[in-house]
């Protein structure tokens, strides 16, 4: 296939010669669905040398009847080829307005489909791989500017309603290591804020500044206690672990300093907003004046001792 890609012609045929005979929808019998698979594995090596019209015939139209499909959890691989095939021709360069074409459709498709016929990892990365093709300096961003803030809405708003019923594992997978998260249970909720959360590497500095303390308030939205802790240290994680640039790592570090950043993530806004109030070292309310403390029972003797005065007198 690598040799094969370095001919776009000769590629484009080969494609052509073992594309499905019924494209457009899902076929009844197994063996047609593992011919799907197979060509949906292999057309995957070839998006970048096909030219965008040739790839919304022989990629997008294959994949698009399995992206919205769902109920039978045996078919989860093929679903996820087809998902793996439509974000690969979304990151091929000369696809953007293939890209700006298909994307309401395919992240309307994601949302219907997960959790019951999508695993949690593809979705993560599903939307991972969206916003980094929604961002500068991509061409894309510079025709949708408002795209990135649109998916982010998504997420957020659905992240709030959706389900904290733990979800089954993801099936393992065979030949490849597995996420950390891959071997813990996760609900519905706690996944779409993990996504949230992949996606703050990804963003603008002015957008990445909004969205920080939003993404603290997911976390702190999860239900289940274990998964919260969990959501904590991903945060973490993806503050610390390298991925940020170094604009992005100084705006988090003063967000997570000095911006109350800690203690969103770590006590939720509640508290945060409580200490904002406090000042260290303050008097009590009933105590804020100096008259009110001489000879008050409680108070401590350095304050009730009366004020001294000193007379000034002229030198000789």
């Amino acid at each position: 296939m690598d040799i094969l890609a370095t001919y776009p012609s000769e590629a484009e045929a080969f494609l052509e010669a073992i594309k499905p005979a019924d494209i457009g929808q899902v076929p009844h019998h197994p063996l047609d669905r593992s011919l799907d698979l197979f060509y949906l594995n292999t057309a995957e090596h070839f998006t970048l040398v096909l030219p965008q019209s040739r790839a919304e015939e022989l990629l997008v139209a294959v994949a698009t009847p399995y992206l919205a499909a769902g109920g039978n959890n045996h078919l989860l691989t093929i679903f996820e080829a087809a998902h793996s095939v439509m974000l690969a021709a979304f990151s091929a360069p000369q696809n953007v307005e293939l890209t700006a074409k298909h994307l309401p459709f395919y992240v309307d498709a994601l949302f219907k489909v997960f959790p019951s016929n999508l695993s949690a990892r593809q979705f993560r990365l599903a939307f991972k791989t969206l916003l980094g093709l929604a961002t500068p300096p991509s061409e894309l961003a510079a025709n949708q500017p408002m795209l990135p803030t649109v998916l982010l809405e998504l997420l957020h708003d659905r992240a709030y309603t959706a389900s904290s019923a733990v979800i089954p594992l993801d099936p393992p997978s065979t030949g490849s290591q597995s996420s950390p998260d891959a071997a813990m249970e996760l609900s519905e909720q706690a996944v779409l804020v993990l996504t949230v959360i992949d996606t703050l590497p990804q963003l603008p500095l002015e957008l990445l500044e909004e969205w920080l303390p939003l993404a603290a308030g997911l976390v702190n939205h999860v239900a289940d206690a274990s998964i919260k802790e969990r959501c904590k240290e991903h945060f973490w994680s993806v503050l610390m672990d390298g991925e940020m640039s170094s604009h992005r790592s100084q705006a988090c570090a003063a967000w997570w300093s000095t911006g109350g950043g800690r203690d969103m993530v770590l006590f939720g806004h509640e508290r945060g907003e409580e200490e904002v109030l406090e000042m260290s070292g303050a008097l009590p309310r009933e105590a804020s004046h100096a008259e009110s403390m001489v000879g008050r029972p409680g108070i401590p003797a350095f304050y009730r001792r009366p004020i001294p005065t000193v007379t000034l007198r002229p030198r000789s």
